[in-house]
């Protein structure tokens, strides 16, 4: 008996990844009908309203709402299977009666098994995920990052800046720079505030380490102490260094 073909948004505020998401289902579930896309939480639970798709893809973090809070829509109608970097907030989700929740970078093996998993609850009522609340993460004190053939272990208050490089965040301390797999966003909220500022899409830069702040070509560039490379701060960003 063959299974009616089930349907689905992918809600991700990266573009990257959610146009690798849906080619990586296009490839392994082509039956699936991509009905929606969304880069926040409001659009995602629109789209869930008024769409109902049998599943939606959401990311845990998103501007506006949460994967969390847009899941709440989607409560016994729609199943959930959350996107993240941090797997302690996704076991929570999926405790609750998520379908399943998938770890960024994507993996293709990790994906065919999660297939398998919402295919096998499409028969059943989707669980209701409104009770479900957002956990707020602990603020980083330590990370654990590759050097070289190295793990090095860094105080948090040693690092200089965060800087996306290709699939990896370069960790850039004093003395060395190191890497970790954790994307420039999921990091941000992780990270003190009144110690980190984010000032683009791909940086985050420790506040202490800030030496000079100029305006340039109409925007906001600064340096770190130490540095000759002055780095841009995107305009979503510059609020911050009103009282600077």
């Amino acid at each position: 008996m063959n299974m009616p073909a089930a349907s689905a948004i992918l809600a991700e505020d990266e573009a990257v990844l959610r146009a690798e998401l849906r080619q990586s289902l296009a490839q392994l579930w082509p039956e699936l009908d991509i009905i929606g896309e969304a880069a926040d939480g409001m659009s995602a639970a629109k789209q869930i309203s008024d769409l109902q798709p049998d599943v939606a893809f959401l990311d845990v973090r998103m501007p506006g709402l949460s994967g969390i809070e847009a899941a709440h829509v989607a409560a016994g109608r729609t199943h959930v299977v959350f996107l993240t970097a941090f797997d302690e907030y996704a076991v929570n989700a999926f405790d609750h009666g998520a379908v399943d929740y998938l770890l960024k970078p994507l993996d293709m093996a990790r994906l065919a098994v999660c297939i398998q998993r919402i295919k096998a609850r499409l028969v059943h009522r989707p669980a209701d995920l409104s009770g479900l609340q957002s956990r707020k993460p602990e603020r980083l004190s330590w990370i654990q990052a590759s050097s070289g053939n190295q793990l090095r272990f860094i105080n948090i208050n040693d690092v200089r800046c965060f800087r996306a490089d290709a699939k990896y965040t370069r960790v850039v301390t004093a003395g060395f720079e190191a890497h970790i797999r954790t994307p420039i966003k999921e990091l941000m909220a992780s990270l003190d505030t009144e110690k980190f500022w984010q000032i683009s899409r791909s940086t985050i830069v420790g506040v202490a380490a800030i030496d000079a702040v100029k305006r340039a070509d109409g925007g906001l560039v600064l340096r770190l102490g130490g540095d000759t490379e002055w780095l841009s701060v995107s305009q979503a960003f510059q609020h911050q260094f009103r009282q600077m």
